[in-house]
Order: C-alpha cells, then structure tokens, then sequence
C-alpha cells in the first residue's frame, strides 16, 4: 500500500490520525465547534436536501467564512463523517433503566428507526465508516456488554451487534419514498398483484388483498422478532 495515498475520511486510520493531532491543531473559535457544525449539517440536510451540502452553503448558514469552516472539517467527506457521528448521538439514547436485554435491543431499534424515518436524507450516507466514529463506538460498547452478558462469546456479541445496526439501516432504506400505511398505495398494490400472471404468481394474486396490506411497519416488527429469537435461540443452545 502507498504510504502517501490519501486517508479516506471515517476510516480506522483516518479517526486515529485526527484523535493524535487534535491537540497540534490551532485554537478555535468558541463559537464555531464540531457539535453546531454537525448540527447545522444535519439541518441542511433536512430543509435542503444532500446537494445543497456544500462546504459553501454550510458556511453561509452559519454565517462564517469557508476558511473557518476548513479548520474543523477539511472536505465534504470529513464533514459527513462528522455530521454521520452526530446523527448517531441523536438518534441513540440511553434506554430507560430496568429493561432485560432483549426490551432494551427492542427499544434501541424503534428508537434508531424512528429517527431515521424523520430524517430519511441522513440514511443515504450510512455507508459504514460511523461505524468507527465515537459516538458508534460508545454504542458498541454498550451493546458488547449486553450480548456478552447474557451468553454470547465476544465474537458473537459483535456480530449481533452489526446485524442490528444493519437491520435497522436496511429497514428504512428499502422503504424510502414508498408509505405502505397509504390506502392509495395500498389499492394500488392490489391492483398491481391482481394484474399478474397468474401461472407465475399464483400465491400474490390469490392474496392480493391481504399482501398489499403488509406495511413497512409491519414487516419491520416481524423481522426484528426474528433476529431476537434467533439471540435467544442461540443462547438457550
């Protein structure tokens, strides 16, 4: 590997490289932090969609220079990152006191879920590298310990762990754009189901009916059963 290649942005390397230098860096406005730039980016991602993210459109926003921008997040990338870790912090609280392990994984998924929901345009730069961000990092903490608590081994715990965060993720990305509560949808997709071959798809346009009323909702409390059974099951074995 090429030690002069460029460290890509939310990569192991790239978060070791920025913990080491943060204290080499110069003193910055007290005004201008990570916090209200990842805030601010988040925002913007909001109100504007992804390609008003611009290092410029940030910085009118929060009424600074670009310059002054470039002291804390040197590109667009590292500012996902950054805004990427933000979202996590957001959108994973502490779970209440007093829940056994699984009504604790349960209500970190709703919870995860829900926010992305509200803010479908951050799903699109979930592309793994807050993974290894610090807020991401705190959470599998958090999740290692519950896993390795009940029984699983280390390996197991991390693996649990990510196909959650995957999950959940997946969940609401494949239904970007699509509201299957929406009774329009829904007698559209009866209708879709209804005008197939029949000799291909026997079982859909028998049941056109009852499948077209299978919601996102649904599926996702179904699929996250599933995933906690198969922890409990792999307990118990």
């Amino acid at each position: 590997m090429d030690d002069a290649a460029p460290i890509r942005a939310g990569s192991a390397a790239w978060w070791i490289a920025r913990t080491e230098n943060a204290d080499d860096r110069p003193r910055r406005r007290r005004m201008l932090s990570l916090v209200l730039i990842a805030d601010t980016a988040l925002s913007l991602l909001d109100t504007e969609g992804a390609e008003a993210l611009t290092m410029r459109r940030l910085a009118q926003r929060l009424q600074c220079s670009q310059a002054a921008l470039y002291r804390h997040v040197t590109s667009r990338d590292e500012l996902l990152v950054v805004a990427m870790d933000r979202a996590v912090v957001l959108g994973l609280p502490s779970p209440p006191e007093g829940l056994d392990w699984r009504r604790t994984a349960e209500w970190q998924a709703h919870a995860f879920r829900d926010f992305l929901l509200a803010h479908p345009a951050l799903v699109a730069f979930m592309r793994g590298t807050e993974r290894l961000s610090p807020s991401s990092l705190a959470g599998l903490e958090f999740a290692l310990g519950q896993f390795t608590g009940i029984g699983l081994s280390l390996r197991e715990a991390y693996a649990t762990a990510s196909a959650f965060a995957t999950f959940v993720v997946g969940s609401v990305q494949f239904n970007l754009g699509v509201d299957t509560a929406d009774p329009q949808e829904q007698r559209m997709r009866q209708r879709l189901y209804e005008g197939l071959d029949p000799h291909r798809h026997p079982i859909m346009v028998a049941h056109a009916e009852e499948l077209s009323r299978m919601g996102s909702r649904e599926e996702f409390e179904f699929g996250l059963a599933a995933l906690l059974d198969g922890v409990e099951a792999r307990i118990a074995r």
